[in-house]
């Protein structure tokens, strides 16, 4: 064979050799690259599909199952994602006295992670309760889910009235900070429980007005009326109950902006005190009387609250969210009268108290905004003075 046939054979057989590695490299290079892909792949579906799925409960106290729990005993219900807290469903079996509230949440006031429940009533002694969380919605696909858990309480024979909790926490979007207002410093998670000394158990005086959450960012006084014509048998809707009150949608302009005491001044859906505000209790009352007869008030006083409630009557209330702040951003009217406004005002139902008549210690609201409320009354009454003690009682 000629010498240059052996040396092209020979190089030919490299080729060959080194295409058949080559060919090899990128086969698996494609496996690897396939695999990745499929990794990746699945990784992103499962993310997929943990946002769409419901929330999950990751966390209790008490403990499912407790068999000791005390009487005085907070719940504390810790989920893996934010919940949307005006879907859920929550429930006490047998019922209990107290607050729930949206804790923990991915930006301020928004996205809650824990939900915590504080008795204003000590539980009765060796009793089995059933917590239901129902309708647990997330912020992915429109699923939910429920979960249920019972504890046991220790044996006593008293109740005592809990005093000192904290009031309400969750503060309108947009709220500057400025000077000193009336809300109080509140701990992030209830209190551990302790013993507490024995009491009479108090006495509980409540309408059966269930919560309605409001509908839009700025229609709390609506959505407290809404709730006091259900609790007379009259169903309406927010917007019908727009409708009868009426809106002056003209824009501010300085100093110089509609009359809440005939309208409702700015955009239901806008920023508070720029481009929204709200109604006082005049045209609010006016509306009313469409439905059921209703009846606007300035410098009422608690007896008269209470006077109504033992009635069967519920009462709307003006006052401010507390914030930290009370922010003035009082206006004229085009005629030239002067409108008190802040900023962190506040519409709710009066649907109950704790207490004798004649010396209540807490009183019950309904709060559109933040869930039902038992406040102290020294603390409802510097709320409540911010609007001159004015409201509607709808009988």
């Amino acid at each position: 064979m000629p010498r240059n046939g052996f040396f092209n054979k020979n190089k030919n057989n490299k080729k060959l050799e080194m295409g058949k590695a080559n060919r090899f490299l990128i086969k698996a290079f494609l496996v690897l690259l396939l695999g990745l892909m499929l990794v990746s792949l699945m990784v992103t579906l499962d993310k997929i599909f943990a946002l769409a799925s419901p929330p999950k409960v990751v966390d209790l106290s008490p403990e499912k199952g407790a068999d000791d729990v005390l009487l005085n005993s907070p719940l504390i219900i810790k989920l893996n994602k934010p919940i949307k807290r005006q879907e859920v469903r929550l429930s006490i079996s047998p019922e209990v006295y107290g607050e729930w509230k949206f804790k923990n949440p991915l930006i301020k006031n928004h996205l809650f992670k824990t939900l915590t429940f504080t008795p204003v009533v000590n539980l009765e002694p060796e009793t089995l309760y059933l917590v239901s969380i129902e309708n647990i919605k997330g912020f992915g696909l429109d699923k939910a889910s429920a979960y249920e858990f019972t504890f046991k309480t220790q044996p006593s024979t008293e109740t005592v009235l809990l005093e000192g909790k904290d009031q309400e926490e969750i503060i309108s979007p947009g709220t500057e900070i400025t000077e000193p207002a009336l809300a109080e410093p509140a701990p992030a998670e209830p209190a551990p429980a302790e013993p507490v000394p024995a009491e009479p158990a108090p006495e509980v005086t409540m309408l059966k007005i269930s919560l309605d959450w409001q509908d839009y960012p700025l229609s709390c006084e609506a959505a407290s009326l809404k709730m006091a014509l259900e609790g007379k048998g009259v169903s309406v809707s927010e917007d019908e109950i727009m409708e009868r009150i009426g809106c002056d949608l003209s824009p501010r302009r300085d100093s110089l902006w509609g009359d809440p005491y005939k309208v409702y001044v700015g955009d239901i859906e806008g920023k508070v005190c720029k481009t929204g505000y709200g109604v006082y209790w005049q045209p609010v009352a006016q509306a009313a009387n469409y439905w059921r007869e209703a009846q606007a008030f300035s410098d009422w006083s608690l007896e008269k609250i209470i006077t109504e409630i033992k009635l069967g009557n519920p009462v709307i209330l003006w006052g401010i969210v507390p914030t930290g702040s009370l922010t003035d951003c009082s206006w004229y009217t085009p005629e030239g009268k002067y409108v008190k406004a802040f900023k962190e005002m506040h519409a709710r139902l009066g649907i109950g108290f704790v207490g004798l008549p004649e010396s209540p210690s807490r009183i019950i609201l309904n709060d559109p905004w933040v869930g039902r409320l038992y406040w102290e009354i020294p603390y409802f009454l510097k709320n409540w003075a911010v609007f001159d003690y004015s409201g509607v009682v709808i009988r």
